[in-house]
């Protein structure tokens, strides 16, 4: 049903009320600026009736200009109703009626993929989250969301950005799994933590966040600090480990996992070793020192400027080495080769850190 009003019925109504025809009068001049702003208008059936008045409203409104700009990790889209349009003819929507709006987008410029088309409505700004997305944008519109006019495409890409961390909402939920695995093992006086995958330390892991997957190279973080409980993160090209988790947030950062590094106090010493060597072959090993504290035997690592191959491994009693010995003895090594011990520390025991969880991101310490 048409809604019809004007002054001349105001006057009617009012019955020689002075005050009645005022205050109805100011509403009635109060809607049409608000229609004349917001495009809106009284409502109408627009199918009935004949002639020109119906035919106006069968073919489709005049094109609405869009606009798109990117800011923040989401895509801001403004219309601008023909009505607003300058020139020869305008307003080409004088009569302010509701103009229904279909803006749809797609990663390419001919819209023959990936498009996702938003909902219909007669409202003239949008705002649509998608961080870090470069994507083309058209609109196109209707009276009656039957009847549309053409497609008008916006010329070239626009970019959404990437969220800044000041945008992100307190207590966000980050909607990541990390598959890595963090841990710590004694390194003389000092820690050492590791982020490795499920093919051991210096492997890879996966990263997966949202419907993307990342695959994250595996590290180590040198000169820890014994018993220090630390977040680590992936700057895209190296670990930090920082002591608090919001550290870990700068943009293009990605939180790894929490470890709680092995501690020293309770008197852990990695024991000490002498190589020797004959034509270039490690052949022996002797033990200097025996260490105290170990849970488990510590990996011994052969270091030389020449030489390759050469292994070993050692046993433990006590909490000290009771026997080395050469596994492999590899070839041109000089005279003095080093080896260094570290590690001996099981998890869960005597102040070790190991994985907690499935996601083994997250990590404690028996201290």
């Amino acid at each position: 049903m048409a809604l019809k009003l004007n002054l001349s019925q105001i006057n009617s109504a009012s019955g020689g009320n002075q005050a009645m025809r005022e205050t109805l009068t100011g509403i009635y001049n109060e809607l049409r600026n608000i229609y004349a702003r917001t495009g809106g208008g009284p409502i109408r059936k627009i199918d009935s009736g004949s002639g020109a008045a119906r035919a106006v409203f069968q073919a489709p409104p005049p094109p609405s200009q869009l606009t798109v700009t990117g800011a923040n990790g989401s895509f801001l889209a403004s219309i601008a109703l023909p009505q607003s349009a300058s020139g020869a003819g305008a307003p080409q929507n004088a009569a302010n009626a509701p103009i229904y709006q279909q803006i749809s987008s797609s990663p390419a410029a001919d819209f023959r993929s990936g498009v996702t088309t938003y909902p219909v409505s007669t409202a003239t700004s949008y705002v649509f989250p998608n961080p870090g997305q470069t994507l083309y944008w058209r609109l196109r519109s209707s009276w009656d969301q039957k009847n549309w006019n053409s497609f008008v495409t916006l010329p070239g890409a626009v970019s959404s950005g990437r969220q800044s961390s000041a945008a992100t909402e307190n207590n966000l939920s980050l909607n990541q799994s990390n598959f890595a695995t963090i841990d710590s093992v004694a390194a003389g006086d000092t820690a050492t933590v590791r982020i490795y995958g499920s093919g051991g330390p210096g492997s890879s892991w996966a990263r997966v966040a949202g419907s993307a997957s990342q695959t994250v190279p595996g590290g180590t973080v040198l000169n820890v600090a014994y018993g220090a409980n630390l977040y680590v993160a992936w700057d895209g090209a190296q670990y930090q480990t920082k002591p608090a988790l919001t550290q870990t947030f700068p943009d293009g950062w990605v939180p790894v996992g929490k470890v709680s590094v092995i501690a020293n106090g309770s008197g852990l010493v990695l024991p000490t070793f002498k190589l020797f060597v004959s034509s270039g072959a490690v052949i022996a090993i002797q033990i200097l020192t025996a260490g105290n504290g170990l849970t488990a035997a510590p990996s011994l690592t052969i270091a030389d400027s020449t030489g390759t191959g050469a292994t070993a491994a050692c046993t433990v009693s006590a909490g000290s080495v009771n026997g080395a010995s050469i596994t492999n003895s590899g070839s041109g090594y000089s005279a003095s080769p080093s080896i260094a011990a570290s590690g001996g520390v099981a998890a869960g025991s005597g102040g070790g850190g190991g994985p907690q969880g499935n996601n083994g991101g997250r990590l404690y310490a028996d201290v």
